[in-house]
């Protein structure tokens, strides 16, 4: 059985298709975090948890809270760094990503206003998967803007609950 790369994944191509494509960081964040527990939940130091943290930057950005942007976009670049020999980077375009986390930094500290930018892929593979999820018109910028306080959050509620009762239980 041959392996497949891990940014083959369809977490990760639906991941580049909403980064690149529709701009839904927060979708970005939700995808790469349950791929991530799917393949390593014990290690924060993996390559996953630097995209996560990259899109967790945009979205902060985006919303206007620029101490969280700049805290997380550095969180980004370091696990990044400390990542940089993952064959995660093997189909993007890794050191102009940095280059573009990098500068998004700079204009965060600036206070300018939120921009976006692509993550290159050079893979044509990769390409081709995300090309065949098709561009969706994508959700209207206040949502897509303040998506975590107006998304439906009653699943959410439901398992912090239960968790509290189990713990409470174990008491």
């Amino acid at each position: 059985m041959i392996a497949l790369h891990p940014t083959f994944h369809p977490n990760f191509v639906q991941f580049i298709k909403e980064f690149n494509g529709t701009k839904d960081y927060f979708e970005c964040h939700e995808l790469l975090e349950d791929y991530w527990k799917e393949v390593s939940p014990t290690s924060k130091n993996h390559p996953l948890t630097a995209f996560i943290l990259l899109s967790t930057s945009m979205y902060h950005w985006r919303r206007g809270n620029i101490t969280g942007a700049i805290k997380t976009m550095n969180g980004s670049i370091k696990r990044f760094e400390e990542t940089s020999l993952s064959n995660y980077y093997e189909t993007i375009h890794y050191d102009k990503l940095m280059q573009d986390a990098t500068h998004a930094i700079s204009l965060m500290t600036e206070r300018k206003a939120f921009q976006q930018f692509h993550i290159e892929l050079l893979n044509e593979q990769l390409q081709r998967l995300v090309d065949a999820l098709g561009i969706t018109s994508g959700e209207d910028l206040h949502f897509l803007t303040h998506k975590h306080m107006l998304r439906d959050r009653s699943e959410i509620l439901i398992e912090r609950e239960r968790q509290k009762k189990r713990r409470d239980d174990l008491k």
